[in-house]
């Protein structure tokens, strides 16, 4: 039988950081596997005829892994929310590619629009009605076996915004068949991971957490 059980990596009294596993949503979705419901299991006291209270901070993809931070009661999360919205989170990804950025570092601006049939976004390098303006930095870490490997800080938070901005710039991210690779790593994931989150806890300390990355970075550090 799977092991649904969440890997923990820091946790307080209000807070959890767990390591997503791609493949599943973050919310939870009617009866589907989600980051939510493995909770809801998982937090249960024994005897207790309710539901424990899960909060949801912030979300990845479906087919994205990594590090996401749960509140576990509702004046934490509002804390969380209000420090998001202040932008004292920090947050910083892998990813890989089979394609070269523009330079072995930078930074990508576009404006993006999200594609609610297609369930994409798609961006343009001008101002399009409707469209927010994404910003992202980015780093080579390294290439190796015909891969790249980027580190990269979300400067803004859009939706896919990684994923629309590296496939605009002539890199999809491997295993991302809804923004133009033709490659598969693994079933219902892709070669992006959340490997740093940087917060202010409601104790009072600015926490850093690491995600230790899937199998598919193996080899590409």
């Amino acid at each position: 039988m799977e092991d649904k059980s969440l890997e923990i990596l820091a946790e307080g009294p209000r807070w959890v950081v767990i390591n997503k596993p791609a493949g599943i949503a973050t919310e939870r979705n009617f009866t589907n596997d989600t980051v939510e419901a493995r909770a809801q299991v998982q937090w249960k006291r024994p005897g207790s005829s309710g539901s424990p209270f899960v909060g949801i901070v912030h979300r990845l993809d479906r087919p994205v892994s990594g590090t996401l931070l749960l509140a576990r009661n509702k004046s934490t999360l509002v804390f969380l929310n209000e420090a998001f919205a202040r932008r004292e989170v920090t947050k910083t990804y892998w990813a890989l590619t089979d394609k070269p950025l523009p330079a072995a570092a930078g930074t990508l601006r576009h404006y993006l629009l999200r594609d609610q049939a297609a369930r994409r976004a798609v961006a343009s390098t001008r101002p399009l009605p409707g469209a927010q303006e994404a910003t992202l930095s980015y780093q080579l870490l390294a290439h190796t076996g015909g891969h790249f490997h980027w580190e990269i800080q979300l400067e803004t938070g859009r939706y896919h915004q990684i994923r629309a901005q590296l496939a605009a710039a002539g890199a999809p991210i491997l295993g991302d068949a809804a923004y133009g690779s033709r490659r598969i790593i693994a079933p219902q994931a892709i070669a992006l991971h959340a490997r740093r989150l940087s917060f202010p806890t409601p104790e009072g300390e600015l926490l850093t957490v690491e995600a230790p990355p899937p199998v598919w970075f193996a080899g590409a550090v």
